[in-house]
């Protein structure tokens, strides 16, 4: 065979090839959609009043969406995130209270750790990191045990509410190995210390799982109290960083009344910034009624408020910081969430320090999410009723998982609602429930109890239905139930018992409070008014 006819063929054979391969390398090139990165701020005891006073969090609207009708199943700190870990509501989780000895904290908690979103992202190949307060009663101490589903796991403990004194777990699963580290707080200020820390979990997910997506939850201690708080104690009952402080109280404050975000502290007046203040409760059951709140007591809430500002402005700051953290690339595939696990009450219906109860300033709490940058443009804003059991399906699905278990709790995922579709057939009524903790169980105290036993205002046990212009709870103690039109009424101030819409809302919440159950109607269905 001749030189030229054996180029001829070779030429040919190398056009087929190329014929036949090329089709087969453009396919192998085609790769799947990168799944999203998920960073979840989740603070503590945030009311929705504060919101106005934190730029950059009230920014994540911005090509965002807003959740304006977003509700919490308990307004207490352990049931409420073990709902939102689970997807379910508290009757179903079985976690009802903060503490073990009462049907709470870690222990009530400790069965569900295998079936979180963590476990679910964690095995769907996401690098996942928790930074801060996690379940109440959780032992963070020399051995302590890293949950299913967790790569990083910085958590503290109680000593974490006075946001100074606190010991941190430092465990990250490429280094740690079988160590357990535990590092002392050094003053300083827990909500920086966290926001450290996260920009940390970021760069190591660069380096130790690169082009995987990763989950990160934050979850400072911040705004709730400083726990056992005495009289005569010279750190603020809300501790602020000291930056943020009155400079001529704490020399370390940079503005004359502290820093409240915009506003001078000075100026803020709780008595007028909080609807409902001090208001008459007559018309009340009778565990809210009270005398008016004294002139002295006023002054004091007036300063927790502004404390309370104050605090606000660290997890700000930190929430900035973590976002500045992310690479051009990272932001162009991130969602970000901000919520709380609960509000809180200072003096509405003169109710004290505290939450628990339904109304909105307890139950109604800011949920915020900010849209990759490659995503639909645009400030949204949905009045669909949300709840904090559908943030375990929104989680999953924004990671791409199936429906078989992303459906498979009380809760639905809200992504077609972050990302401005049309969703039909959506809840018409959310769930509150409450299970009032016993004041005499053994250990320690709850954090959440008020320090304050004149006028205490923690609620009773209660089931409650959340619709868009109506209030309806039934109180364990109380065969009268509490019903109001938010429409009319937006600040819940003129209860109506006799309100003929009672009769119908009791048949919803017959349904609701008992969903989910072995032999009952599935929790989804129950939330639709027929």
């Amino acid at each position: 065979m001749s030189g030229n006819i054996r180029k001829s063929l070779a030429v040919a054979v190398a056009v087929v090839l190329a014929l036949t391969v090329a089709p087969q390398a453009d396919a192998s090139t085609v790769s799947e959609p990168k799944r999203p990165n998920i960073i979840f701020f989740l603070v503590d005891d945030m009311s929705a009043d504060l919101l106005q006073y934190m730029d950059t969090v009230r920014g994540l609207a911005h090509d965002g969406t807003t959740f304006t009708d977003y509700y919490v199943a308990d307004s207490l700190c352990c049931p409420s995130r073990a709902s939102m870990f689970t997807g379910q509501f508290p009757h179903n989780t079985g976690v009802r209270t903060n503490q073990g000895y009462d049907r709470g904290g870690h222990r009530a908690f400790k069965k569900h750790e295998g079936r979180t979103y963590a476990a679910s992202l964690h095995q769907a190949g996401y690098r996942t990191g928790y930074l801060g307060k996690y379940i109440n009663e959780y032992p963070a101490v020399d051995g302590y045990r890293v949950p299913v589903g967790w790569d990083e796991w910085h958590v503290t403990a109680g000593g974490g509410y006075n946001e100074f004194k606190y010991q941190l777990t430092r465990y990250i699963k490429e280094e740690s190995g079988g160590k357990r580290p535990i590092d002392a707080s050094g003053g300083k200020y827990l909500v920086d210390q966290l926001g450290q820390r996260a920009v940390g979990f970021i760069e190591r997910s660069r380096e130790y799982a690169p082009g995987e997506p990763f989950f990160l939850q934050v979850s400072p201690f911040s705004p709730h109290n400083r726990v056992n708080v005495k009289p005569g104690d010279k750190e603020p009952r809300f501790p602020p960083a000291r930056r943020d402080r009155p400079k001529n109280r704490f020399p370390a404050g940079q503005f004359p009344h502290g820093d409240c975000g915009g506003p001078d502290c000075g100026t803020i007046d709780v008595a007028t910034a909080l609807p409902a203040f001090n208001e008459d409760t007559a018309d009340k059951p009778s565990w809210v009624r009270r005398t008016p709140i004294g002139p002295k007591l006023v002054k004091k809430l007036r300063e927790d408020f502004r404390d309370r500002i104050r605090m606000v402005q660290s997890v700000d700051d930190m929430v900035e910081r973590v976002l500045s953290a992310l690479t051009d690339e990272e932001k162009q595939n991130t969602y970000v969430v901000f919520t709380s696990d609960n509000g809180f009450h200072l003096g509405q219906h003169r109710l004290l320090r505290g939450k628990s109860t339904a109304y909105d300033h307890d139950v109604r709490v800011p949920l915020l999410v900010k849209r990759p940058a490659t995503g639909q443009r645009g400030d949204f804003a949905t009045s669909a009723i949300a709840q904090n059991v559908d943030l375990f399906a929104t989680f999953l699905d924004m990671a791409g998982l199936g429906k078989a278990t992303r459906d498979s709790r009380d809760g639905r995922s809200l992504l077609p609602l972050i990302q401005g579709q049309k969703v039909t057939g959506w809840r018409d009524a959310a769930l509150i429930e409450h299970v009032r903790p016993n004041p005499n169980t053994p250990g320690e105290p709850d954090p959440d109890a008020d320090a304050i036993k004149k006028g205490n205002s923690r609620a009773p046990s209660y089931s409650a239905v959340r619709t868009a212009g109506e209030l309806y709870v039934e109180y364990e103690s109380d065969p009268k139930p509490e019903y109001y039109n938010t429409v009319t009424d937006p600040h819940e101030e003129s209860n109506d018992p006799g309100n003929a819409r009672t009769a119908d809302l009791g048949k919803v919440l017959d349904g609701l409070k008992g969903c989910g159950r072995p032999g009952a109607v599935d929790c989804w269905t129950a939330a639709h008014l027929h």
